[in-house]
């Protein structure tokens, strides 16, 4: 049997150890500042919540789309004397179908409106429900750092008098 040797000429030189006088690199933990009361965060996530729930209320008004429910009245009267002017002046079936379907068209108008209307509305009721939870959430969050103690001192409970001789 043949064994080879091997030799460590054609490698790499060794490195020199490191000095001991070199500094060690520490690791670091994240550490969060402190708030004095569960009652100071309280306080700023319900100013933050109420500034969006205002801008959510304006930002999302459905009434931006272009029409609102008191013009819908007006338009859907209009297309009704339209429709009355015309089909006076009509002659045979086929004149009236063409006139009933202008008046489809001008109906369909006031639908679309509505309709947009409806999703504008559904969706601010979202985003603001949306906001809601996340106040809820907030809140409990806020009770559960403030039962782990991160709160400044904790507060302690009530205790009634220890030992009443009558």
């Amino acid at each position: 049997m043949t064994t080879y040797e091997t030799s460590t000429a054609s490698a790499a030189p060794e490195l020199p150890p490191t000095p001991d006088h070199a500094p060690q690199l520490k690791s670091r933990r994240l550490k969060l500042a402190k708030l004095r009361s569960a009652n100071g965060a309280r306080i700023i996530l319900g100013a933050v919540l109420a500034v969006l729930l205002i801008l959510t209320w304006l930002a999302n008004n459905p009434g931006l789309s272009g029409s609102s429910p008191s013009d819908w009245k007006s338009d859907l009267a209009q297309a009704a004397v339209k429709n009355t002017l015309n089909a006076g002046d009509t002659k045979g079936a086929p004149q009236q179908t063409v006139v009933n379907g202008w008046y489809l068209n001008d109906i369909a108008v006031v639908q679309a409106a509505q309709n947009s209307y409806v999703a504008g509305s559904s969706m601010r009721n979202g985003n603001l429900l949306a906001l809601i939870g996340l106040g809820i959430a907030g809140e409990l969050i806020i009770r559960g750092l403030d039962g782990a103690g991160l709160f400044g001192k904790k507060s302690r409970p009530l205790q009634g008098p220890e030992g009443i001789r009558g």
